[in-house]
């Protein structure tokens, strides 16, 4: 559900910008002032993990012509709590942005509002709201599936939005809305799955790795489950992520190319000469577009596709340890100080 920067006009891209920034300033100044140290390896072996998840793109069930990818935010919420998941969401989306050229320079603010800011916190509170406070295994596994399904719907939605406030629709908004609602009801099914599955193991390992704890019993060590978490991440990223299907995904479907409908016209027409430029600029300086070395052949390109898997995701999981310690510094130097 990444958006590309042809969807939005540069005002829009602007306002959205700084909104993100804006909402992840206010979360990081308050998450330095009670995130624990023995926080930071889990958050950075997930992001590893919903790095890699990311590049799995799966055929949607009864869509042949199309795939989807999960986004991670609530099975985040849930184990991390809003604010930490929207770090770590974020810490992935930067990095798929800066150095893969997945989802465009000027859309960053609005990928980051639409898969990290607002999943985290309205999947959390549909899920505490479904469980209730109750620790029962039944409540949990329908609570998270339910906050996968409503918050991937409500990023989704957004799409439609900011590319109408754009004025780059050449459709009637309700269609697009429509087709978006559709398609990521879909995604949202099979990511409620993988939610449930993942939160399933670590109940019967780990639970008081999860944040309000799932009733079960410790089996493993702490650092036998954040091992295993991050040795199936490195599986994902170096092999699963070869068997990810080459369709368009939901988003780039619903507006810009259907391979089982060769007569689709695109229903964004966006000309301006800055997004262009942008586009361009991009294309140019990223390290490895689209998850493969620039010009690299089809022989080698399952191999760098592999690589930057993993490059990928042991970067996002520096970005998420070196963000945090530096905040985590930032707030003892500041309390020392006063």
């Amino acid at each position: 559900m990444h958006m590309a920067n042809e969807l939005l006009s540069v005002p829009v891209a602007a306002g959205t910008l700084a909104i993100a920034a804006g909402g992840l300033g206010l979360i990081c100044r308050k998450v330095s002032k009670i995130v624990s140290s023995d926080k930071l390896p889990l958050m950075g072996i997930l992001g590893a993990f919903i790095f890699a998840a990311q590049m799995v793109n799966f055929q949607l069930p009864a869509m042949p012509g199309t795939s989807g990818h999960m986004v991670g935010a609530v099975l985040l919420a849930i184990i991390l709590g809003p604010h930490l998941a929207a770090i770590v969401i974020s810490s992935v989306i930067i990095v798929q942005c800066l150095i893969f050229q997945d989802g465009g320079l000027l859309a960053l603010g609005c990928n980051i509002i639409n898969m990290a800011l607002v999943p985290s916190y309205v999947g959390y509170f549909l899920y505490k709201v479904v469980t209730a406070g109750q620790s029962s295994s039944r409540r949990t596994y329908i609570g998270a599936m339910l906050a996968c399904l409503v918050a991937l719907e409500t990023g989704a939605v957004l799409v439609p939005v900011e590319a109408a406030l754009s004025g780059v629709l050449a459709v009637p908004f309700s269609t697009f809305l429509v087709t978006m609602i559709g398609v990521h009801f879909l995604v949202g099914l099979v990511e409620g799955l993988v939610t449930v599955a993942v939160l399933s193991y670590l109940q019967q390992v780990r639970p008081d790795l999860v944040l309000d704890s799932l009733p079960g019993k410790i089996r493993l060590s702490r650092k036998t489950v954040l091992v295993t978490l991050l040795v199936f991440a490195m599986i994902a990223a170096a092999g699963l992520s070869l068997l990810a299907s080459k369709m368009p995904d939901g988003l780039e479907w619903s507006y810009r190319e259907r391979p089982n409908q060769p007569d689709f016209k695109p229903i964004i027409a966006n000309e301006n000469t800055t997004i262009t430029a942008v586009d361009q600029l991009q294309s140019k300086y990223t390290l490895l577009p689209d998850y493969t070395m620039r010009g690299a052949s089809a022989d080698t390109s399952k191999g760098w596709t592999s690589f930057a898997g993993v490059s990928g995701s042991l970067l996002t999981m520096l970005v998420v340890w070196a963000g945090m310690s530096l905040m985590r510094r930032k707030q003892a130097k500041t309390l020392s100080s006063s």
